[in-house]
């Protein structure tokens, strides 16, 4: 299936697409009040189970359960009270005798349902909560050399440059529609560190990435770019050799959570638990290069994970860097771990919790990009890889339905958890 740069949501994109393009759901209305409602059916059995708890004795644990589902209930109260005025207003548009009547609630019809499929929205965003409390600032990105020698290491900096400008354009682009809630309005991109190797490449000496660590600011950035993860694959005649063979090349990306700040370091990490070491740093520099200690390596004891940072000539920025890089590697740790003690989780996960799967194929002789485990091609890899995101017709547009479908298989699943309820 492969779907034209700018047409994702036209007629044509649709013959092409096996499953409904996405559309705003609305739930109250004609004969989609008839239909199944995956959120409603969730949701009304989790305000069941809280009230369960309200009127049994409560340890702590029960506490901490009504606390946790208190949103959902407030917000599945007001998306009912929605759907009933919605339902009211539509039957006095049909039914009121009186003529001016029925044309005022006719005209009120609209805002009706479109408060309903908002709240019906944030009742989703409440359930999915509820499966991950984890409050997010930001995500951080690491991108390593995969299998194919020179290639790979090119590859991986032309993505670290693809990530970078696609933030800056989904920050830009919700900046000039004036729409600070929509996805990576509030990003901003700081690259932590990057191992530099140089290549050679058509005659020329150029500079390829081994590795690299890119932090994304925002609150919403870890929801969006955790789909990142896994093993990209390019296929291209490379420009370092002359065979003019079409070469695979591959490298691996890992994405992380930050953590909320008003959640403690401890909590996540025990600093007696952490070897720090200082060194001098090694590589490009200068004659500061080896002259002072300003390179940083913490290692975790119990779990033997280590992080190295020497970009910066302060020891303190280096410090701070690698303290940011452990705490979301050991979350992440611990989020997987979660995930597979919970039944809901695991259902859901679209093909992202294996970072040794591949995730996508950049085919540049074809001009497209293939995401596996949605099965959606789009062309115009030169704009996607520029970090273009063609209003929400490029990477955008995979990372929401990837979004979609892990909702999705997670109601499913928390519907089968609760189906005893």
């Amino acid at each position: 299936m492969r779907l034209g740069f700018l047409a994702r949501r036209t007629a044509v994109a649709r013959l092409v697409c096996p499953w409904p393009l996405p559309r705003p759901a609305l739930h109250v209305r004609g004969l989609a009040a008839a239909q199944r409602d995956l959120v409603a059916d969730v949701a009304q059995r989790m305000v069941k189970r809280r009230e369960r708890l309200l009127s049994a004795p409560t340890d702590g644990d029960a506490s901490q359960q009504i606390k946790l589902l208190e949103p959902l209930f407030r917000a599945y109260t007001a998306w009912n009270e929605a759907r009933e005025l919605y339902k009211t207003t539509a039957h006095m548009a049909e039914n009121d005798p009186d003529k001016d009547m029925r044309e005022l609630a006719a005209l009120e019809l609209e805002a009706h349902q479109e408060a309903a499929d908002s709240l019906r929205d944030e009742v989703k965003k409440q359930i999915l909560q509820t499966q991950s409390p984890i409050v997010t600032t930001g995500a951080i990105i690491e991108i390593k050399q995969g299998v194919g020698g020179q290639e790979s290491t090119i590859f991986a900096g032309e993505m670290l440059r693809m990530y970078t400008k696609y933030c800056e354009s989904r920050m830009l682009q919700a900046q000039d529609a004036g729409d600070m809630t929509a996805m990576g309005a509030t990003w901003r991109t700081e690259l932590l560190s990057q191992s530099l190797v140089d290549v050679s490449s058509s005659g020329n000496i150029s500079e390829g990435i081994r590795e690299a660590i890119l932090q994304v600011h925002g609150h919403d950035a870890y929801d969006a770019l955790r789909f990142e993860a896994g093993v990209h694959r390019v296929q291209r005649i490379p420009t370092t050799q002359n065979l003019g063979k079409l070469q695979t090349s591959t490298i691996a990306i890992l994405v992380m959570p930050v953590q909320a700040e008003t959640t403690t370091a401890d909590d996540i990490v025990d600093p007696a638990d952490v070897k720090i070491e200082t060194m001098r740093s090694r590589g490009a520099g200068g004659q500061h290069v080896n002259r002072t200690e300003s390179a940083v390596r913490l290692t975790h004891t119990p779990t033997g994970i280590s992080v190295s940072m020497q970009e910066s000539r302060s020891q303190h920025q280096n410090r701070a860097r690698a303290w940011e890089v452990l705490r979301a590697r050991l979350l992440d740790r611990k989020m997987r771990a979660d995930a597979e003690s919970n039944r809901a989780l695991r259902r859901s996960q679209v093909a992202s919790a294996d970072r040794s799967e591949r995730v996508r194929t950049y085919n540049f002789p074809q001009d497209r990009v293939t995401d596996h485990r949605v099965g959606i091609s789009l062309s115009g890899i030169t704009q996607i890889m520029d970090g273009d995101d063609g209003g929400g017709a490029g990477l955008t547009y995979l990372i929401q339905e990837l979004q979609e479908r892990e909702a999705e298989r997670q109601l499913e699943g928390l519907l089968e958890e609760y189906a005893d309820e």
